[in-house]
């Protein structure tokens, strides 16, 4: 039987209409205006009325929070953690959205109007139209709003967030409250994460297959090679070069750690089905020639990416030892740019002070590095899916640094739990206490 909520719970969510109205009766015509001005570039005919029902979708799925099958003690992080994303979503992000004009999301939200019926045969082409059609799925059950189908997309993303919780939980091996919020409240991970686009679904994608490595791996529940496969899969539909990205890593680490001989075939079988089926779907879309070698793949995509950059580093690549001189710089550029002065904007400012912090906790982390830590297979695992997607991304990272910003949501909360690991395991060293032998200190500092 389901359990009943407690009282508390009921009067909180009773208590957020009341507040809501409290509060725009204090904010009164101000508040309003704000909304307004802020809400130029939305393609609706009355931006108060969609922000309206924006607030209301989210009384709604806060209360669908209530209904998730999970513990009670998740259930109150979630709750909380929702209200900090809807701040995000509604307040925080007005003035980003009122800044620029050409943002997909205006794009995302005109064409879902189009129906299912008229979207559904471009579905297979995943990628923008499988947020387009998504968007239109949210038409038939929610409000036409541009907030409200934010939200839905924002919900998404605390999805996202609560998966690689769970991961990192299970490598604890206990509850720890710090580590969701740590990874909650991390400023790119809460603001990408609540856009309307790509980069909510692909990062619960990610996180639905972290979530699978860590139990197959660390737990030895072998049913969950099906959340390991949906997470490639699904991280393919909005971004299909993230499948091999994927599968590389898990490759690696499912056939070191599944101990029955039977499982261990399945699982390697699996995943380099799955390889490949979704490398020549990348070369494709990548508009690659198959007969070109590394030197000329790396050529067509860099020519084939909108330069949007501060940065020069588009030194002529004439030979393949080039390619690898430059690898390193371009890594960096993917997982620590803009520093702060690369993007002259209030925005660019905003992420560079935080890209600064990340280098420099990066740069702390790699000092306390040990040989040892590379015994540990899901330390491998992070090591090798951190590599690949660095090396993917150098190719083209540097190309848009606003775009850069946005990728390295993908692999960030496994960057931050990998720092977390190198970081308790000194500590813990210094203690003259023995290190464990998994990965679980991963999200504990992050």
């Amino acid at each position: 039987m389901m359990r009943k909520m407690r009282p508390s719970v009921w009067y909180t969510l009773a208590a957020i209409p009341g507040g809501l109205g409290l509060g725009y009766a204090f904010a009164g015509s101000g508040l309003q205006r704000f909304i307004e001005s802020s809400g130029v570039n939305i393609p609706t005919s009355d931006v108060f009325v969609d922000y309206a029902w924006g607030v209301g979708w989210a009384c709604v799925l806060l209360l669908s929070i209530f209904l998730w099958p999970v513990s009670g003690k998740h259930k109150k992080l979630l709750a909380a953690g929702w209200l900090v994303k809807c701040f995000m979503a509604l307040v925080v992000m007005l003035p980003y959205e009122e800044q620029y004009w050409g943002l997909d999301c205006w794009t995302y939200f005109q064409r879902a109007h189009l129906g299912l019926a008229d979207l559904s045969p471009r579905l297979m082409r995943g990628g923008a139209d499988l947020v387009i059609w998504l968007c239109a799925l949210h038409l038939k059950i929610g409000p036409d709003s541009y907030h409200a189908m934010k939200l839905s997309f924002a919900m998404i993303g605390l999805v996202a967030v609560y998966l690689f919780y769970r991961a990192g939980e299970l490598l604890l091996g206990c509850y720890s409250g710090f580590a969701f919020w740590a990874l909650m409240l991390y400023p790119s991970v809460l603001f990408w994460s609540s856009i309307l686009g790509k980069d909510p679904l692909i990062l619960a994608a990610i996180g639905l297959n972290v979530w699978g490595v860590v139990n197959v791996a660390m737990r030895g529940r072998n049913r969950y090679l099906i959340a390991v496969i949906a997470g490639v899969g699904a991280a393919s539909a909005v971004r299909v070069w993230m499948g091999p990205i994927l599968i590389l890593p898990g490759l690696f680490v499912l056939g070191a750690r599944i101990r029955h001989l039977g499982w261990r075939i399945t699982a390697v079988l699996l995943i380099a089905c799955a390889l490949f089926i979704l490398a020549p779907a990348t070369i494709d879309r990548l508009q690659l020639d198959k007969a070109s070698d590394l030197l000329e793949a790396t050529r067509t995509i860099n020519e084939g990416w909108r330069a949007n950059s501060s940065l020069h580093v588009d030194a002529e690549l004439t030979s393949v030892w080039d390619l690898l001189l430059s690898t390193p710089e371009r890594m960096f550029i993917a997982f620590f740019r803009p520093l702060p002065g690369d993007v002259p904007n209030l925005f660019g400012m905003l992420a560079g002070l935080e890209n600064l912090m990340l280098l420099l906790l990066s740069a702390w982390a790699l000092l306390r590095l040990r040989l040892q830590y590379f015994r540990d297979h899901m330390f491998l695992w992070g090591t090798v899916l951190l590599v690949t997607w660095g090396l993917a991304y150098s190719v083209i990272a540097y190309k848009d640094l606003g775009t850069a910003v946005r990728f390295k949501l993908q692999v960030l909360p496994i960057h931050l739990g990998m720092i977390g690991y190198m970081l308790r395991q000194s500590s813990r060293r210094s203690a003259f206490r023995p290190a464990p032998s998994s990965l679980s200190g991963s999200l504990a500092t992050s």
